[in-house]
């Protein structure tokens, strides 16, 4: 079978219409955690498969696609992110987030309902907002994450230990 940039490449429709069907739903996750509301994750992740369809020539098959895939999004957020502030925070959704890979989140959530810890998630900061993606609803590992934001791994373990305890704090605030 065709990987899905080599469809893109010899027929941008099929293609475009294949990625969108195989990383359309985990794409629209990730970004409605970071965007907070479901239209603005769904301009997102429009704006990343247009993005990769133009530049599907500079994808190197040598790393993941769906990384390639995310780090453009991410991009698109940290710009929309630099250009206003934050709306405010949606109380929910009726969009599926992905569970977390990782239900240790840490000690202090062990147990925690999965539904409150996204809700928290979309009350934090966008720089803290993401690593909190990537570490526990995209199972990324530091190496990774650190590779994917273009900072040093340092940097990624501060944050995620920020992350964790802003967390905490949110979960405490909301009665758990």
């Amino acid at each position: 079978m065709q990987e899905v940039w080599e469809e893109i490449g010899s027929d941008r429709e099929r293609g475009a219409r294949r990625l969108v069907a195989e990383y359309g739903n985990r794409l629209f996750a990730a970004a409605l955690l970071l965007c907070r509301n479901e239209t603005d994750a769904e301009d997102l992740v429009f704006r990343t498969f247009e993005r990769a369809v133009e530049r599907i020539g500079q994808y190197k098959p040598t790393g993941e696609f769906y990384g390639w895939l995310y780090v453009i999004m991410l991009n698109f957020w940290r710009m929309d992110v630099r250009r206003m502030q934050p709306d405010v925070v949606c109380a929910g959704s009726t969009v599926d987030l992905p569970e977390v890979p990782d239900p240790s989140l840490s000690d202090s959530l062990a147990g925690v309902d999965a539904e409150a810890i996204r809700a928290a998630v979309r009350r934090l900061s966008p720089m803290l907002a993401e690593v909190v993606v990537l570490r526990f609803f995209e199972g990324r590992s530091m190496e990774e994450m650190a590779e994917m934001l273009d900072v040093p791994e340092g940097t990624v373990k501060s944050r995620l230990y920020n992350a964790k305890a802003a967390l905490g704090k949110l979960l405490k605030e909301m009665g758990l």
